[in-house]
């Protein structure tokens, strides 16, 4: 009896054990000693121990982007005996279920890479004999891949070859692509001021969201962050890039059509504005309107981004095909302040 209760204890404890150094540390099985376990990581060493430690983002500038982007994964064996003999085939698979469930606790709309993008896939990693890690290759062409999209990948261990287990919680990696310059973000929008030469009763709204939004590296959309994501459409059926005003006349917001201003930083990185432009066209083909930055000199050299704070000021023009009566022949002077809230999701 005493022996079996005995046998029950050392069960227990191991149990026990086990738990307490999974929860209170994150130490997976490959950390117990005499154990050959794979494990998936974004580091060479594989020792993470958080469930954010399975999330890599994978930063690109426009400029970088290529038709033959690698992402490297590294496949990784613990095992406190040392180093194999001989190479070991370790099979992965894509974990796209992953990827969904991240998406409903997060809020978000990732998805795996198009096919169209996807280059080369080898899901079979050799770890070489005599090293404890190897690494899965995936090539992509991102030329067309946009600050908007939201790819990524997620893979997991599918199969090892035996005496080899799979990591009980280091067997999955998400890989983010984000594509984005310095400038972009979520900005809180207090408007400094504006002026509607034609229609004075267009006036700057009191306070609203925009997004600044990579177009190359030194060039941002600036757009109205309600009205693009909750279903206003531009005349071409595509989500709404819009700058928005108050109009004193209605008592209520609106915007101006075939207009929304980009725009263009000095590409030396000092943050300056050096010119704005129009989105739909420079003049765009339908009213004529195009933008300019404010030809006089203290507005401009005002126009800026701050490195420190992230904030954003700007003065511009709108220019319209059948209105010339503003300030140097201009429809409408605008001065927008920018506070920066935090990076676009």
């Amino acid at each position: 009896m005493k022996k079996h209760i005995q046998l029950i204890y050392i069960s227990l404890l191991t149990i026990t054990m086990q738990s307490c150094m999974k929860d209170k540390f994150g130490i997976s099985l490959s950390d117990v000693p005499a154990t050959s376990i794979v494990e998936l990581a974004p580091l060479d060493n594989a020792a993470t121990i958080s469930v954010d430690s399975r999330m890599k983002t994978i930063n690109r500038m426009p400029s970088s982007l290529s038709a033959t982007d690698t992402i490297t994964i590294p496949v990784y064996i613990a095992n406190t005996a040392g180093t194999f003999d001989k190479d070991v085939t370790v099979t992965l698979a894509r974990d796209t279920a992953a990827i969904t469930k991240y998406n409903i606790a997060k809020g978000t709309n990732w998805s795996f890479f198009p096919e169209s993008t996807i280059v080369s896939e080898n899901l079979k990693v050799t770890i070489p004999a005599g090293k404890n890690v190897g690494y899965f290759k995936l090539v992509v062409n991102t030329l067309n891949v946009k600050s908007d999209d939201k790819y990524m990948i997620a893979y997991n261990i599918a199969q090892v070859p035996k005496p080899l287990s799979i990591s009980s919680d280091r067997f999955y990696v998400y890989y983010k692509m984000v594509v984005k310059n310095k400038y972009d973000g979520y900005y809180s929008l207090r408007s400094g001021g504006m002026t509607d030469y034609q229609f004075p009763e267009n006036t700057f709204i009191g306070s609203t969201t925009v997004d600044l939004v990579t177009v190359d590296d030194s060039t941002c959309i600036m757009r109205d962050s309600y009205v693009f994501h909750n279903g206003y459409t531009d005349p071409y059926g595509k989500p709404l890039n819009a700058h928005i005003f108050w109009s004193t006349a209605s008592n209520s917001w609106n915007w101006y059509g075939y207009f929304c201003p980009v725009l263009h930083f000095n590409p030396n990185g000092n943050g300056q504005i050096i010119r704005v432009t129009n989105y739909f066209g420079q003049p765009e083909a339908i009213r004529g309107r195009s933008a300019a930055l404010s030809p006089d000199a203290t507005q401009a050299a005002n126009s800026a981004w701050d490195p420190t704070t992230r904030n954003v000021k700007v003065y511009f023009l709108m220019y319209d095909g059948t209105y010339q009566g503003g300030w140097k022949g201009s429809k409408v002077w605008f001065y927008d302040n920018l506070t920066f809230i935090s990076d676009r999701p």
